[in-house]
């Protein structure tokens, strides 16, 4: 399968999974929705290739990353996987320097990259930084990628007002190659 379907059947399983009910901050976000996800979509697409953080995984593939890859045994979050992913999957601008949450990359080399975040609305609003550096982050990973998806997941609930322009902005994004998911949580 190519990315492109990748991301296709990913954003599609984002939007609809269920999202576990205890999360409280974005670590357990990332590892008790994002990764579960992730893992699987990628079951259901041979030949695309997903990099996970490790989250103090032990468990390496063996007997190397490449020939484990070839013989379809990879383990989900190696940490010499993730590692090397850094060569190609990060980003380095402005004196900064930029990892994923999540990358992909497919038999012809085409990548994915998947950022989340988990933001308090709070008095009926988001906070601004928070979606700003969700943005920020989705369009850095889009100077590398393919194919980015930003995922947010919303503790709280915000006011319709402040929601007039979504749509257009979403088709923007979707336009630049960026997927934005958005899902309550609790």
């Amino acid at each position: 399968m190519s990315i492109l379907g990748f991301r296709d059947r990913l954003v599609s399983v984002m939007a609809t999974a269920l999202v576990p009910a205890d999360i409280t901050n974005e670590a357990i976000f990332e590892k008790r929705f994002l990764i579960p996800v992730v893992l699987q979509v990628s079951a259901e697409c041979p030949g695309v290739r997903t990099y996970t953080h490790p989250w103090n995984n032990k468990t390496r593939c063996e007997p190397d990353c490449e020939t484990a890859s070839e013989l379809d045994r990879v383990v989900a979050g190696c940490p010499r996987c993730w590692a090397a992913s850094k060569a190609w999957a990060s980003v380095s601008a402005f004196g900064t320097h930029h990892a994923f949450d999540i990358v992909a990359r497919d038999m012809s080399g085409e990548t994915l990259a998947v950022e989340a975040k988990l933001i308090v609305a709070k008095g009926g609003r988001m906070p601004n930084s928070e979606i700003q550096r969700l943005v920020g982050q989705c369009f850095l990973a889009k100077t590398k990628h393919d194919f980015v998806i930003g995922v947010c997941g919303l503790l709280g609930s915000f006011d319709p007002r402040w929601n007039n322009d979504t749509e257009v902005v979403r088709l923007w994004f979707e336009r630049a190659g960026v997927d934005l998911v958005f899902r309550s949580v609790g």
